[in-house]
């Protein structure tokens, strides 16, 4: 009997001192998603969907440096405000990786006075598609922290 290698997933965590909401809204407001959603500043995002409810669709054009662009889409799951959101990530033909259907789960929660964001990515199939992922949120996290420093220096 084979055994499937079994691929852990990506779980990242970021404590912010923003609150639970203001967390949650980056995800739910599709000008703020759209301002962070993509793995470096170099590669243009626009949102394409955004049907923020549980059986709704979203929908992201990235643009690479090269001018050429990749689609991204999936399906919110399930949306608890403020503290979870679950959604299934899926990149279309021809991308390397459109063969994948995989899951996203978001966290908030309030931890030693923060808030803690944990994302955890699962279902990648391969090695090369964990890779891929784990770079990509790293770099996007990073954007969302900036995004939310960006805000907080606006503020009055």
């Amino acid at each position: 009997m084979a055994v499937k290698n079994q691929i852990d997933p990506i779980v990242l965590t970021r404590s912010y001192k923003h609150s639970s909401e203001k967390l949650f809204e980056a995800f739910s407001s599709a000008a703020s998603f759209e301002r962070w959603i993509a793995p470096s500043d170099a590669i243009a995002t626009k949102l394409l969907q955004h049907e923020f409810k549980v059986g709704g669709k979203y929908r992201i054009q990235f643009t690479l440096p090269d001018g050429n662009a990749s689609y991204l889409g999936g399906e919110y799951l399930l949306i608890d405000k403020p503290t979870q959101l679950v959604f299934t990530w899926q990149w279309e033909k021809p991308d390397i990786h459109s063969d994948i259907k995989s899951l996203v789960s978001v966290t908030i929660s309030p931890k030693y006075g923060k808030t803690e964001l944990k994302i955890t990515h699962e279902n990648l199939s391969t090695i090369d598609a964990t890779e891929r992922h784990t770079d990509g949120w790293q770099g996007t996290i990073e954007r969302l922290t900036t995004l939310l420093l960006n805000i907080e220096l606006s503020l009055p």
